[in-house]
């Protein structure tokens, strides 16, 4: 017979052949049958976790005051933390049952495997390497971005290429272990540019370096740039965003990749508020729409049953999320776009339907 040994928190899919006869066979296979039963029923979900804890651990931006960590002072909004207020009110029927956890970009991952987090919502690269080699799994992206640049106007480029023209130099700043650290050393490797990288363990390491003008660039994605330029230097005007953009980063939702269940709802919790702007739901009009919608929008909002029985939740789930967070646009425009300081054009995180590629899987 097989013989399954079970682990911590899960079955281990590791075969045996046990070649065995009469009672010896029988007992075997009923202390097996306690045993699996027994690992079964100490083997909690996240979802059960969270539930009896009452609370969402979610970490979110890894730099404080980012726009992605809070859309005004003192406040705990923030386009990222808005996505973790979307899954604890999908599931908790509170948006604001929520421990946030401040994580570094070195120990993140480690983190999230070791159950430190039930959720990762910050600005995090989906990578093949990070989603197959981490034990972790990228949900879904929330912000389609790309890594670029700030320097001192005082250099004298609007863009690195120029620096080889010019015959300037520079010392570009990085934090350690992170996709920009990659992505900036092949980008001079490629085009023979006289920068030298200086990482940091620390982003506060990396911020001070910059500012006592241990190196002239800074790298990272141009969100958090538009912010760090506008609020974090002396003067926002002796500083420039390089017209640099030197990749793609798909930035989002990450969970362990030990619990199905779970990454369907941190998934479709995202897809929740895309769909959402596309039906044309706000949290303002969400009750109106749920009464009097169309029967897509009735079925959406959970006024049509089953829409919670794939997930293992009720049927209002994404009802709440709309109610208490909002869309995808109400989320953008109050933390990033035109209702906030920084103003940025949605461009490629607009609705498909405007040319963008914010795009939820049908709600069937």
């Amino acid at each position: 017979m097989n013989v399954f040994t079970a682990g911590e928190g899960k079955t281990m899919f590791s075969y045996t052949k046990v070649w065995l006869c009469g009672t010896g066979a029988a007992l075997l296979a009923l202390i097996l049958i306690i045993l699996g039963a027994a690992s079964t029923a100490q083997a909690k979900t996240t979802l059960d976790t969270v539930m009896a804890r009452g609370m969402l651990n979610c970490s979110t931006a890894g730099h404080l005051n980012t726009p992605r960590e809070y859309s005004q002072p003192g406040t705990i909004a923030g386009f990222d933390r808005d996505f973790c207020r979307a899954v604890a009110a999908a599931i908790l029927a509170d948006a604001a049952k929520i421990n946030y956890v401040h994580l570094v970009p070195m120990n993140r991952f480690e983190a999230l495997q070791q159950g430190a987090v039930d959720l990762l919502v910050r600005s995090t690269t989906w990578t093949l390497s990070r989603d197959t080699a981490l034990g972790i799994h990228f949900a879904a992206t929330n912000f389609y971005d790309g890594q670029g640049f700030v320097a001192r106007k005082s250099l004298g480029v609007s863009s690195l290429l120029e620096l080889k023209s010019k015959g300037k130099k520079a010392v570009a700043c990085v934090e350690k272990k992170t996709t920009s650290q990659a992505n900036i050393a092949e980008y001079i490797r490629d085009n023979d540019l006289p920068i030298t990288l200086m990482p940091f363990n620390a982003f506060e390491e990396l911020r001070y370096a910059f500012f006592t003008e241990r190196c002239d660039l800074f790298s990272a994605d141009q969100s958090f740039l538009v912010e760090f330029r506008l609020k974090e230097t002396p003067i926002p005007e002796d500083f420039i965003v390089l017209e640099d953009v030197i990749s793609k980063e798909p930035l989002g939702a990450a969970v362990r990749d030990d619990d199905a269940q779970w990454f369907n709802i941190v998934r479709w919790a995202v897809y929740a508020t895309v769909q959402a702007e596309e039906f044309g739901i706000t949290s303002a009009n969400v009750d109106t729409v749920r009464k009097g919608g169309t029967t897509a929008q009735k079925r959406f909002l959970g006024a049509e049953p089953g829409i919670g029985t794939p997930l293992g939740l009720d049927d209002g789930w994404a009802y709440r999320i709309i109610k208490h967070v909002g869309n995808y646009g109400e989320i953008f425009n109050r933390n990033l776009g035109k209702g906030s300081e920084f103003k940025l054009e949605r461009g490629i995180n607009a609705l498909w339907t405007d040319g963008g590629l914010m795009y939820a899987p049908p709600f069937r």
